[in-house]
């Protein structure tokens, strides 16, 4: 009786076969599968910076606008409109 027979080794081989076909293929359209996944939201969390072991500062974008989101631990959090990029600190003001 033995312990491993040839049709399981057929049976492997082709499982790991398509594996590496899916693997493929995700690879091949990754630019194009990460815009369909993310398709047309609104709102995008585009960084994550820790401060320390609790606290997180965010970049939020909503709608083209971002915003710095800073959380702390007890605290409620706090929300910043960021000035467009390229404009200078007086502009803003």
């Amino acid at each position: 009786m033995d312990a491993i027979r040839p049709d399981q080794f057929i049976s492997l081989g082709l499982f790991m076969a398509v594996l590496a076909l899916g693997w493929l293929v995700v690879m091949i359209n990754r630019g194009g599968l990460a815009r369909r996944i993310a398709g047309e939201r609104r709102i995008r969390l585009a960084e994550v910076t820790a401060l320390s072991a609790a606290d997180r500062a965010m970049i939020l974008v909503v709608d083209g606008q971002e915003f710095l989101v800073l959380r702390c631990k007890g605290a409620a959090p706090v929300m910043q409109a960021l000035p467009k990029r390229g404009m200078q600190a007086e502009e803003v003001a």
